[in-house]
């Protein structure tokens, strides 16, 4: 057996409907939209009675599918599976199909002649139209959108007038045009006349409120704050379409505005002197005041805000149309005569100065400072007894501008005198002697007490006695350092005074350690019970009973035998939390 190919093209068939002539070929590539029409060669292979393979051809047209346009440069209609994809089979073709019949070119539409007279100048892609302003494009009269910033895209080449898109959006159609529009004559304004003439309107200058400018012989002047911001902005210029927000029509004018007389202030008080001229390279704090020249003899005078306005006065100037940090006080000539020694007001004495401020000191919170202020007064300062703000007392001077860590107390002359030792009447003595002294290494419990003990000239040593707070959490704050030690300004975090002590508590007699048997019956089984211990705190749960001294305590169900392997919860502990994970089980009986 063996096989032959023969080329059968298929000239005629009954069953295959022909079209009149072939379209060009398909080629890979070329740029077919929906509608388009090609032709090419089908191959079809077969086999024989014989066995033999028979190879046939047929040139069909194909359509370019609208819904698939984007696969038919690279869809082969000859293959199969691409085919179908892109290209729909238009049947069989012979010869050449003629080329397709266009229609003859239209002529552009024509539009009525709009109401006004002639014809605009041609719209310029990339140029400025105001709102309302006239463009030509073909003849045809358009008119950019008078809603305010629309006519921001009237000049952007996406809204062409009637050749874009999205023309609409910007422009309204009026209709055709003949000639030319006539120069239109000089704006005529229903205002005071009579005006000199300011400075005229220059779009590169910045402008702030009551600046007055002149446009076209029209005098408008800048409003105030917030409007004032926009009177240098883009879109809002005087005479714009959107001046009215931002500029007060005052007048017409001629020539210029006769120069002004020095300013008068009859409604500022004369300040007696002119403080130092402002200067923005310096750092200002509240009631600062400096002054402002108007003229070569005369300044106005501002004070800087109160904190925490008073950051502004190192943002913006004196006059600043935003009237941020600085206020007018009044105005003055001259210089500020010397003025005498401060005058400090009396409640606020310190009687005494504490030790002068150095800054290579470590401070903690209360702590007291001076700082000179004459050769004999200085103020008196003292670091926060908040512990967080506390800790800037050591990166921040007294009176620094950021006001962290001191805090101003008064004025004082001389030195501290010497302080008389406390008085205990009002605390209750507690005890025979006093407990140990607090130890800021030491680790405490709820209820524990401890002893401060104070310099007592007429009674010796004394002490006030503290004890640590019995709620655990609270009592967390009888560890946490020298800042929350008895006698601070956060002690009552972890402790609470209970009284006075005198001297030291007796020795007690070494406690006896229970030796007796200590056993409970678990159905049938005798189990011991042992001393509660923190060693064994890993190993409580529900059911454990655990002694102290003669007393039986047994472990609660969960979630609270969690809390029973926490030292905290020591069974039998004064401060009665141990009831949370504890139940009372009994007594042993001692030997």
């Amino acid at each position: 057996m063996y096989k032959s190919i023969a080329l059968l093209p298929l000239l005629t068939s009954s069953a295959t409907a022909q079209t009149p002539g072939c379209h060009p070929q398909w080629r890979s590539g070329t740029s077919y939209t929906g509608g388009s029409l090609v032709s090419t060669t089908i191959y079809t292979t077969t086999t024989n009675s014989d066995g033999d393979e028979v190879t046939t051809s047929e040139k069909k047209n194909f359509e370019c599918q609208t819904a698939n346009e984007a696969h038919c440069p690279q869809y082969d209609p000859a293959v199969p599976a691409q085919q179908a994809g892109a290209w729909t089979d238009e049947g069989v073709c012979t010869g050449t199909a003629p080329p397709p019949v266009t229609s003859a070119p239209t002529t552009s539409p024509t539009h009525p002649i709009w109401s006004g007279a002639g014809c605009p100048e041609e719209w310029v892609e990339g140029a400025e139209y105001d709102n309302g302003e006239l463009a030509l494009v073909d003849g045809i009269v358009y008119r950019c959108s008078e809603e305010q910033f629309v006519n921001g895209w009237c000049g952007n080449g996406g809204y062409k007038p009637g050749d874009s898109q999205h023309w609409e959006t910007a422009w309204t159609l009026l209709g055709g045009c003949e000639g030319t529009i006539a120069p239109t004559g000089s704006p005529t304004w229903d205002l005071p006349s009579g005006l000199g003439c300011p400075e005229p309107f220059d779009e590169d200058a910045s402008y702030e409120e009551g600046d007055k400018v002149e446009l076209q012989g029209v005098v408008l002047q800048c409003k105030s704050w917030p409007n004032s911001a926009w009177c240098g902005r883009t879109g809002y210029e005087p005479l714009g379409p959107n001046s009215d927000s931002a500029w007060t029509k005052l007048g017409t004018c001629t020539g210029t505005m006769a120069p002004t007389g020095s300013p008068t202030f009859d409604v500022l008080e004369d300040q007696s002197g002119c403080p130092e001229a402002f200067d923005d390279s310096v750092e200002y704090e509240g009631g600062d005041r400096v002054s402002v020249a108007i003229d070569a003899d005369r300044s106005l005078v501002y004070v800087c805000a109160a904190s925490p306005n008073d950051g502004y006065c190192n943002q913006y100037e004196p006059g600043h149309w935003s009237n941020l940090g600085w206020t007018v006080t009044g105005y003055c000539e001259g210089t500020i005569a010397p003025t005498g020694s401060p005058v400090f007001d009396p409640a606020r004495d310190q009687f005494g100065c504490p030790e002068a401020f150095d800054e290579d000191a470590e401070y903690e919170a209360s702590d007291k400072v001076s700082t000179p202020v004459t050769a004999d007064i200085s103020l008196v300062w003292q670091c926060s007894s908040d512990v967080h703000e506390a800790s800037y007392c050591n990166q921040q001077v007294p009176g620094n501008e950021f006001k962290q860590g001191w805090k101003l107390l008064g004025h004082c002359t001389g030195t501290v005198a010497p302080t008389a030792s406390p008085a205990f009447d009002a605390l209750t003595e507690v005890g025979d002697g006093c407990p140990d002294v607090y130890d800021e290494d030491a680790t405490y419990e709820p209820s524990d007490t401890v002893a401060v003990f104070i310099p007592d000239d007429l009674n010796g040593a004394r002490a006030v006695v503290y004890q640590c707070k019995s709620d655990v959490h609270m009592a967390q704050y009888c560890n946490a350092g020298v800042n929350f030690a008895p006698g601070t300004d956060n002690s009552a975090m972890g402790w609470s005074v209970i009284g006075s002590c005198d001297g030291t508590i007796a020795p007690t007699a070494a406690p006896i350690a229970f030796s007796g048997p200590c056993q409970w019956l678990n159905g049938t089984n005798t189990v011991d019970i042992d001393a509660w211990d923190t060693a064994d705190l890993a190993t409580y749960e529900k059911g454990t009973r655990v002694r102290k001294g003669g007393d039986v305590y047994k472990c609660k169900g969960y979630p609270f035998y969690l809390w029973c392997r926490n030292p905290a919860y020591e069974p039998g502990n004064a401060n009665g939390i141990w009831a949370d994970a504890w139940t009372a089980a009994g007594e042993c009986a001692a030997v």
